[in-house]
C-alpha cells in the first residue's frame, strides 16, 4: 500500500525536463545531480537553480506527494487536505533528518561528464518489516469500517477528527519507521536538458535509475 511512497518525487522530476539542450550548459554537473537528489528525496534544495528547477517545482512536488498518501489510503478511508498536508510536513521532515548527499565529479566531460553521488538509500526490506504490526493502521481498519457500515459517506469520513487524527498518526508512525541501508554509492552519467527555467542544465542521463538508487529499488 505504501510502496509508491519511496518513488512519489520521480515523475515530477521528469515533468521538470522540457528537452535535449544544445546551448552553453549553466551551472555544474555536481551541483545538478544534488539538486535532483535533494528535491526528489526533501522537496527542496538550496542547489535548485543549477539543475533548472524554480520555485514552484517544490510546490508541485508537495502537491503529488499528499496525493500520494490520499490515494494509497483510498482503501482504507480518505484523507482531507489538512491531513494530507500534515504527513506530507512528517514525511519530508523525517527525510531531512535522515538522508544526506556527498557529490563529486567523477569525470569532467563536454557532452557526458559522470559525477558520483554517495548516500544511505532508503531500506525497503527494513522499512516493511519494521512497520508490519502498524497497530494504528488496524485501529484505523477498524474504526472506518464500522462507520461505513454505519452508513458513513467519504465526506463525514473527512470531516471526522478521530478518523483523521488515526489517520495521520498511522502514517506517521510508518513514515517514521522508514529505514536506512549503509552508505552507497552510485555513478552517474549526465546530459544536456533545458530546464524550466529556459537555460540548458545538466541532468541524469537515466533518472528511473537514479531515482531507484535513492529509494533502495535496486
Amino acid at each position: 500500500m505504501f510502496k509508491k511512497f519511496f518513488i512519489c518525487a520521480l515523475t515530477l522530476v521528469v515533468i521538470c525536463l522540457t528537452g535535449c539542450g544544445s546551448d552553453k550548459v549553466v551551472g555544474s554537473p555536481d551541483k545538478a545531480v544534488l539538486a535532483y537528489a535533494e528535491i526528489s528525496m526533501l522537496g527542496e534544495s538550496d542547489n535548485m537553480s543549477a539543475a533548472g528547477f524554480v520555485d514552484s517545482d517544490k510546490n508541485e512536488i508537495r502537491y503529488h506527494l499528499a496525493n500520494t498518501f490520499v490515494d494509497s489510503m483510498k482503501s482504507i478511508t480518505p484523507l482531507n487536505d489538512d491531513s494530507a498536508q500534515q504527513v506530507t510536513d512528517i514525511y519530508f521532515k523525517h527525510m531531512k533528518d535522515k538522508i544526506k548527499f556527498d557529490v563529486t565529479l567523477k569525470k569532467d566531460d563536454s557532452e557526458r561528464p559522470i559525477v558520483t553521488i554517495k548516500t544511505t538509500p532508503i531500506d525497503q526490506a527494513g522499512s516493511a518489516k519494521l512497520s508490519a504490526g502498524n497497530n494504528e493502521i488496524i485501529a484505523l481498519i477498524g474504526m472506518t469500517g464500522q462507520l461505513k457500515a454505519d452508513g458513513a459517506t467519504d465526506e463525514q469520513l473527512r470531516d471526522n477528527p478521530e478518523v483523521q487524527k488515526l489517520a495521520v498518526t498511522a502514517l506517521s508512525k510508518y513514515i517514521n519507521n522508514i529505514k536506512f541501508s549503509p552508505e552507497e554509492t552510485l555513478d552517474v552519467p549526465c546530459k544536456k536538458m533545458t530546464g524550466k527555467d529556459g537555460n540548458v542544465h545538466w541532468a541524469p542521463v537515466d533518472e528511473v535509475a537514479f531515482v531507484n538508487f535513492l529509494t533502495g529499488q535496486n
